[in-house]
């Protein structure tokens, strides 16, 4: 039993993990040079690979070498360099201008940081060619007029989401894939025209519902399966089912039906764990996985261990430990953030794609190998802090790096949070980890003072709450207007295609600034976590993310499908 070094809890690095650790430990002229058992917990781990991710923070400043406007994941004061799509991409800059010779006599780190501020960064994690206007998405590649979309791909008219794929027409939704029309919901897929839903599937028109599976017409239900035209799980004709609907709609708003749904939620029964087509596997949200222990939101892996979003490729994941973000076939890599592309035995890297045996590494891309501190090379190979070598002189030069690193207690453990360039607060670990103010500073990482926009221009500014609730009602003038956010206070403005779903889909208003939208969305889903706990049911032990003592009903797979069926 280790105890981590950062939070202090006790945690368990079984015989399993060190053959893993020693299975995917790098040699050098015929000497493996072990991966040391980590330091910090799983979850400790997690949230110092996410203190380098910023998603939904963009800003404007312009390019440093064209000079254009643009908008980007880093602020204008940021240290090092920030270069548009087109420039850092293009052949107008050499990464290996910034390369250095390495000095033993500092630590690898600090010279690591030296590098990563003095080589161009690129302005968004987007695949430019495939974004037509979508300049305000992130991490995203193949959107069509989006807005404010991150983590997300294929997707065409979506605003205000996260985790949006191959969807159209979707407003504020959060890990939904192949939906149309939809609003306000997470984790479903093959939905269309529905609103307020959670884990719902192949569904059409259904409305404030919570694990539907091939529904239609449905509204206030929970845990059905193939029905129509319910209310409550109550069965109706098609005509009292329309009459007691808009019945029910003109009594409460949809905020307070909302509320009073996921109350209603809690008296159903929970499945344990959020799965499909999964074998041997612990953790939630994950489709088609095998072998995985303490994964979030993964598909096509195998294998693994303390992995979270990542996405399904052309070939399985296999064997990884400690791998967030991107997916899409990334093998044997171990303590890294944003791999994917097929990229094969990489550790302690962040941003790092179609590349392989690659150490202490970021933004290397295409077919970049052999690297060793190196920051934003495109096909770049046996470098370390972006200077070329033979092969020879790498594989020599290499193992002494590694004897300087473990002499300063470096080799084995990710970048600290403490060298982000990131606010806590700006990064996705404040989503999955939240933290206070005082709570960050007090341990010398970086917290981002966000400043408002300025809305002095704006002549109207009214509570959101005051706002018409019938959208019939809401003139085309409310786009220049500015809503105060019924909890926070912020203000935030309509945007002309929010304005048109809203419209389509008879809906009012939102109350709430778009970031609090976001975290109450990522509020109904459980903290990623586990805990042992009786099925509700049957009394068999289960491994889930829903706490001992939480109200709801959880079963374990054999009771649920029971139950449901």
């Amino acid at each position: 039993m280790a105890k981590c070094k950062e939070c202090t809890t006790e945690f368990t690095v079984k015989n399993e993990d060190k053959g893993f650790l020693e299975s995917i430990s790098f040699n050098f002229n015929g000497k493996k040079y072990l991966f040391p058992d980590p330091l910090t917990c799983p979850r400790c781990r997690a949230r110092r690979r996410m203190a380098w991710r910023n998603e939904r923070e963009l800003y404007r400043r312009k390019c440093d070498l064209c000079q254009k406007a643009i908008i980007a994941m880093y602020r204008a004061e940021a240290k090092f360099p920030v270069y548009c799509s087109d420039c850092w991409w293009g052949d107008k800059w050499d990464p290996y201008a910034h390369g250095r010779d390495f000095d033993f006599s500092k630590p690898f780190f600090e010279q690591f940081m030296d590098l990563h501020n003095a080589v161009a960064h690129f302005d968004r994690a987007v695949l430019e060619s495939t974004m037509e206007n979508a300049d305000y998405c992130n991490h995203a590649g193949y959107l069509k007029n989006c807005y404010l979309l991150v983590n997300a791909d294929e997707s065409e008219q979506c605003l205000y989401g996260k985790g949006m794929n191959r969807c159209f027409d979707c407003l504020d939704c959060l890990k939904i894939y192949d939906c149309r029309s939809c609003y306000e919901s997470v984790n479903c897929t093959n939905c269309t025209f529905c609103t307020y839903l959670i884990d719902c599937h192949n569904s059409n028109d259904c409305h404030f519902g919570a694990n539907l599976v091939g529904c239609s017409d449905c509204f206030g239900c929970v845990n059905l399966r193939n029905k129509q035209y319910h209310i409550y799980n109550k069965p109706y004709s098609k005509e009292e089912y329309q009459e007691k609907v808009a019945q029910i709609r003109a009594e409460k708003t949809q905020t307070q039906l909302w509320e009073d749904f996921k109350i209603t939620r809690k008296t159903h029964p929970v499945k344990w764990m959020r799965e499909k087509q999964t074998e041997n596997c612990t953790g939630d949200y994950l489709a088609q996985c095998k072998d995985c222990f303490e994964c979030y939101d993964c598909e096509y892996l195998e294998n693994s261990k303390y992995c979270n979003d990542l996405k399904k490729g052309d070939k399985i994941s296999f064997e990884n430990y400690d791998i967030s973000y991107f997916g899409m076939g990334v093998d044997r890599s171990y303590e890294s953030s944003v791999a994917g592309y097929n990229t094969n035995h990489i550790a302690f890297c962040e941003n790092v794609w179609q590349s392989y045996d690659v150490l202490y590494s970021m933004l290397c891309v295409s077919g970049s190998h052999d690297l060793f501190g190196c920051f934003g090379l495109k096909k770049g190979e046996y470098s370390v802090l972006n200077k070329k070598y033979s092969r020879e002189e790498y594989n020599k030069l290499v193992p002494k790096i590694i004897e300087h690193m473990r002499r300063a207690g470096e080799w084995g453990e990710f970048f600290p949070i403490s060298s982000s360039p990131l606010g806590y607060n700006e990064s996705t670990a404040n989503e999955h980890y939240p933290m206070s103010k005082a709570e960050v500073l007090a341990k010398k990482w970086q917290w981002h003072e966000e400043k408002e926009p300025d809305y002095s221009h704006i002549s109207k500014k009214i509570k959101a709450s005051l706002a018409p609730p019938d959208i019939s009602k809401v003139p085309d003038e409310v786009l220049n207007w500015a809503l105060i956010c019924e909890k926070s206070g912020r203000l935030f403005q309509i945007q002309k295609a929010e304005l048109v779903f809203y419209r389509k889909m008879n809906l009012s208003l939102p109350l709430y600034h778009p970031d609090l939208r976001h975290n109450m969305r990522n509020g109904l889903r459980n903290e990623r976590k586990l805990y042992e706990r009786p099925c509700s049911k049957c009394g068999s032990m289960i491994t889930t993310t829903y706490k001992p003592n939480s109200l709801e009903q959880v079963y374990c797979q054999k009771c649920y499908l029971q139950a449901i069926y």
